[in-house]
């Protein structure tokens, strides 16, 4: 028996120092940077001495620390491919039970990969708990107890911020992030407790610009507004390789109804379409608040005071949000409340699923709009957003109905053109909904505006940045953040011109000046910073932006801090 036992003993510890040794030492090597590698391996080695004198097995604690550095570089690693965004400590908070499983199950090999991982490391834990009984810590437990509190307090002192690896910490938050896809192990480490919700420096001249007064003009027209975020949504023309007959739709070409359009910077990229819902409501970057704000219906809805439909209330509008997924997917209801909608009708609600069409999305929004106004003059805003054209897009083509069966762009090969087969053949079920939904609300008695945008790019896991801009001017970088927006309308709206690029920031006050609506001083100021801007954020001159925030922030009191 003592010889089985010391066999068993080897064994147990063989598999447990290889796993360690492979996970650990493989991919923290795999860290870019020398610093951010030595960091990961000492937290790693920490890790497992600190399990195995606390639990009495060895190996079990190599594998623990094996399997908690292998579950983080492969779940950053998934983000980064599908969403292009590292893995941060705070998703396990935010993000952890908000139907990230489902969300994960419509992606066949990110299922496949953390079913594996999820089934297997526990088996094997259990293997080694069970073949390798306690040594020596179990007979002397006093010794056991300090050694524990020993590995403990080092792997603390190693993991403190101003200790040894002060260098590794002393980075700016957003350039650590930046970072992700080089370090992603240690961008998470780093991540834990350092992103808190931050202002921007407000400290300027209030008047250094004139930012206006509250619009008081009259309007005898309150059209109905209905604004439609269409996710994963742009020109595939922007594509450099998408130039044929299937890369044209109706939906980005303005005509008589049209008001104004153009090129629309949003601030995410593969994903989180929530922050393009803060910046088109708030009227602001959720980037302007640190990393916090990622998890804007988290962190910014409940501290924001103006807003779109906040504005369009105190004008008599009834506020009503129409959202595709479950009610507590990302804090939605709570979120949509803190903007300031009257209504949220989610899909559980309306009876939607993920695969739903926009056809099915807009007829029930149409059939909620009429009912508003029952017995009810009062103007309707209403926020649809589309869940149609997000990932995968990898359907077989030859499976997509004709003409959309046949690759749209050879030269780039088979994953590609599946992926954009499946997008082109969507953004035509979409392009006609949008048809159907302006009809219907244009031949409506009362006046009426739509505006619809796109949001982020789409990832094709990870395929789009092999894609080259068509965008003249405009680096690759910019170019992944550029989508559309139009807006059109069926009574004699104000034309708006918007030269360039326009920040998604400032299309609720382009709405407000073509729907010919008063602005408050909040939507005033906006639409100034447009036009000092020349309608971006990024590149604005610091004393400009400077005076802007000390005016919103300070004056206006926009946001609690």
């Amino acid at each position: 028996m003592p010889f089985k036992r010391t066999v068993l003993r080897a064994v147990a510890r063989t598999v447990g120092f290889s796993a360690f040794a492979l996970a650990v030492f493989g991919l923290c090597q795999s860290e870019h940077d020398l610093g951010p590698r030595v960091f990961c391996v000492s937290l790693a080695l920490a890790f497992a001495v600190a399990v195995a004198t606390a639990s009495g097995r060895v190996a079990f604690g190599f594998l623990c620390s094996a399997a908690l550095t292998g579950t983080v570089w492969l779940a950053s690693a998934l983000k980064l491919r599908y969403l292009h965004e590292p893995l941060l400590a705070p998703d396990l908070r935010y993000l952890g039970h908000t139907l990230v499983g489902d969300v994960i199950a419509h992606y066949p090999a990110m299922l496949r990969q953390c079913i594996a991982a999820l089934a297997l490391l526990p088996l094997v834990a259990v293997a080694l708990w069970w073949l390798e009984s306690p040594g020596w810590q179990a007979r002397r437990r006093r010794t056991r107890s300090l050694s524990t509190l020993g590995a403990a307090l080092s792997l603390l002192v190693l993991a403190w911020p101003p200790g040894p690896f002060a260098r590794v910490y002393d980075v700016p938050t957003w350039d650590f992030i930046d970072q992700g896809q080089r370090n992603p192990v240690t961008t998470f480490l780093r991540s834990i407790g350092r992103t808190q919700v931050t202002l921007p420096p407000h400290d300027g001249d209030a008047d250094a610009h004139d930012w206006g007064a509250a619009d008081a003009s009259a309007t005898t027209v309150r059209p109905d507004i209905v604004a439609v975020l269409e996710e994963s949504t742009l020109d595939p023309r922007s594509w450099a390789d998408c130039t044929g007959a299937r890369c044209r739709f109706a939906m980005f070409e303005p005509d008589a109804a049209t008001r104004a359009h153009g090129r629309l910077r949003v601030h995410t990229y593969g994903g989180a379409t929530w922050t393009s819902e803060f910046a088109f409501l708030a009227g602001l970057p959720h980037t302007l608040f640190g990393p916090a704000g990622i998890y804007a219906p988290y962190n910014l809805a409940p501290r924001l005071h103006q807003s779109l439909p906040r504005q369009l209330q105190a004008l008599g509008y009834r506020t009503i949000a129409v959202y595709p997924m479950p009610r507590d997917f990302v804090r939605a209801a709570g979120a949509y409340a803190d903007y300031g909608f009257d209504e949220f009708h989610d899909a559980q609600e309306l009876g939607l699923r993920w695969e739903s069409t926009d056809a099915e999305l807009f007829a029930k929004a149409d059939a909620i709009r009429h009912r508003a106004h029952e017995g009810n003059d009062a103007p309707v805003f209403m926020m649809l957003l589309t869940m149609r054209q997000h990932g995968p897009h990898d359907k077989p083509i030859d499976a997509l109905p004709p003409p959309w069966n046949t690759p749209p762009a050879p030269a780039l090969g088979e994953p590609l053109n599946r992926n954009l087969g499946t997008y082109l053949y969507r953004l035509h079920e979409s392009d006609s909904a949008l048809a159907a939904l302006r009809t219907s609300l244009f031949s409506d008695p009362r006046p009426s505006l739509l505006v619809h945008f796109g949001d982020h790019h789409p990832s094709f896991d990870g395929l789009e940045l092999k894609l080259r801009s068509a965008v003249a001017g405009t680096s690759q970088s910019d170019a992944r953040s550029e989508t559309y927006f139009r807006i059109d309308a069926n009574f004699p709206a104000k034309d708006v011109q918007t030269d360039g690029t326009l920040d998604l920031a400032f299309l609720g006050a382009v709405v407000l000046e073509v729907a010919g609506l008063p602005k408050n001083p909040y939507f005033v100021a906006n639409a100034r910073l447009r036009e000092a801007c020349s309608g971006l954020f990024e590149g604005c001159q610091e004393q400009t932006l400077a005076s802007y925030f000390a005016h919103v922030f300070d004056r206006l009191h926009a946001f609690d801090e």
